[in-house]
């Protein structure tokens, strides 16, 4: 192996979320220069079986247990290697309107140079979920969620996001296409928002679209389901959890004068 960062390519997490694998066949397709870049598939047995997971949701089991369920061992099993690499990359689609986010669990100056870097719509800091997700247990973890599944715009987003950061770490050759950078909206996902039984979120809510206190987001049957304080939410949709609307976040405000 030549000197350099080592690099895990994670998809699968969710076994239903195929967006991973049309990534990873372009991205195991370039020469790597300098340093280590491997695909993980994640869930292999829910992949297989083109389910979200077995048992559980994977990116909610972790650290895991080694005598525990498929997914907790599962997790018990990923720890020792998403924690061996210099950056874990993990691949996401969404059934959710939401588009172009990067999750991280941290955030500091070297992942803010790297956002800067993948230059995604929206940054994501998922609090509300970090002991439990994946990335989390890395030294440096980024999360694509950037669309559908079958949207190829999506994947070549996605492809274009880890090529920029591969060409920026030295791994790969520079890139020949001109690339756009954009300031990222930096959000602090810090809660969940539960979803009662029956309840219907209100069409008008969308995905960081201010919701103001007292406002309403849902409704169960004849009765409002009212915010409690302002909040901006993320991963919001009626179908994209069972227990919860999705989550709720607060602006961040970010300098990069640190970012190279």
């Amino acid at each position: 192996m030549k000197n350099g960062q080592k690099v895990i390519l994670n998809i699968g997490t969710h076994g239903d979320e195929r967006i991973g694998l049309k990534v990873a066949r372009i991205i195991e397709k370039i020469r790597i220069k300098s340093g280590k870049l491997t695909v993980n598939i994640a869930n292999p047995r829910a992949f297989k079986l083109n389910k979200r997971f077995i048992d559980e949701d994977l990116n909610r089991a972790f650290p895991g247990k080694k005598n525990g369920n498929y997914e907790e061992q599962r997790a018990y099993k990923l720890l020792p290697l998403i924690k061996s690499a210099d950056i874990v990359i993990d691949i996401h689609s969404t059934t959710s309107e939401l588009r172009d986010a990067l999750i991280v669990t941290k955030l500091n100056n070297k992942i803010k140079e790297y956002v800067y870097i993948i230059s995604p719509k929206y940054l994501l800091v998922m609090n509300a979920t970090k002991k439990t997700v994946l990335i989390s247990h890395a030294k440096i973890g980024l999360a694509f969620e950037y669309g559908k599944d079958n949207d190829p715009k999506v994947a070549e987003k996605i492809i274009d996001g880890i090529k920029s950061l591969l060409v920026h770490i030295g791994m790969i050759e520079k890139l020949k296409k001109n690339e756009t950078k954009i300031k990222p909206s930096f959000f602090d996902v810090y809660k969940s928002v539960p979803k009662p039984k029956g309840a219907i979120l209100d069409k008008k809510i969308k995905n960081y679209t201010l919701v103001k206190k007292n406002q309403i987001y849902a409704f169960i049957k004849n009765k409002k389901i009212k915010a409690a304080e302002d909040f901006y939410p993320i991963l919001f949709g009626n179908k994209n959890y069972k227990n919860i609307f999705g989550f709720a976040g607060k602006k961040l405000f970010v300098s990069n004068t640190s970012i190279m």
